[in-house]
């Protein structure tokens, strides 16, 4: 720093400040002979007084010193419009901060849009699933995973749909599906049902499968009353490739 410069600084900072030399005196516990000796560039202040000048000025100690050794207040030294700092490099600024922020809500549009969370809500209170078997939510499926998953939908619409058998009758035609059967050795008063049949994701291998689904189904008797259903339950089917390349329900998940 040069005295001579580094004086109409500190004067420049302290009246912008509205502060009196004495009042910088008194905070640096000199006197204020010494404060005018720096602003007529006759001396400099002690480096020991430089953190609390610069903390009184409200500017960091390096910018202090840099200012002064460069001899120009701050206000000369005000960028101009094409500098980082300038109006043009705020206008664009702006600009990128509206982009990123349109890209922020596209993304979470599409997050929500193939993240369906209100159907991991629906699994995860209780906590009947496991975090991997709920992370299938997360991906409906391929093109080729839902051409799979069809010929089990559409045996599963047959199970739903179908009346009058027994139960072992149920069992033999659709296998696991059959819990979906009204047999009439369990609900003899059956005689009509409703229901309806989703398909949340469906992910094969070449030997294995699993499919979310999620359906209600109801069954009524001669009276039209509702004598038992089942209603909003997701539910979680594991599948495996027959010998003869169809794929079988194994397994049914379901909360009790």
């Amino acid at each position: 720093m040069e005295p001579g410069k580094f004086g109409p600084f500190l004067r420049d900072l302290r009246t912008r400040r509205g502060l009196t030399q004495e009042q910088v005196a008194e905070a640096l516990h000199v006197s204020g002979a010494a404060v005018s000796k720096w602003e007529n560039g006759k001396c400099l202040p002690d480096l020991t007084k430089l953190e609390t000048l610069a903390e009184i000025l409200h500017v960091g100690m390096l910018d202090l010193m840099q200012c002064g050794a460069a001899g120009a207040p701050p206000a000369a030294r005000q960028a101009p419009a094409d500098t980082p700092s300038g109006p043009a490099e705020r206008s664009r600024r702006q600009q990128v901060r509206g982009a990123a922020l349109l890209l922020i809500f596209t993304a979470l549009v599409i997050f929500f849009q193939y993240f369906p969370l209100h159907r991991v809500a629906l699994v995860w209170q209780p906590s009947w699933y496991e975090t991997g078997e709920i992370s299938l939510l997360a991906y409906v499926g391929s093109r080729e995973d839902l051409r799979t998953a069809q010929p089990v939908l559409d045996l599963a619409e047959q199970a739903f749909s179908t009346l009058g058998l027994t139960q072992a009758e149920a069992a033999a035609r659709y296998g696991k599906l059959s819990r979906y059967c009204f047999p009439r050795d369990i609900f003899p008063e059956v005689v009509r049902e409703e229901h309806t049949l989703e398909l949340w994701s469906a992910h094969f291998d070449s030997s294995y499968g699993q499919m979310w689904v999620y359906y209600s189904q109801a069954g009524y008797d001669e009276t039209d009353t509702r004598r038992t259903g089942s209603f909003r339950i997701p539910s979680l089917w594991y599948l495996e490739r027959t010998p003869d390349g169809a794929w079988e329900v194994i397994s049914i998940k379901e909360h009790p």
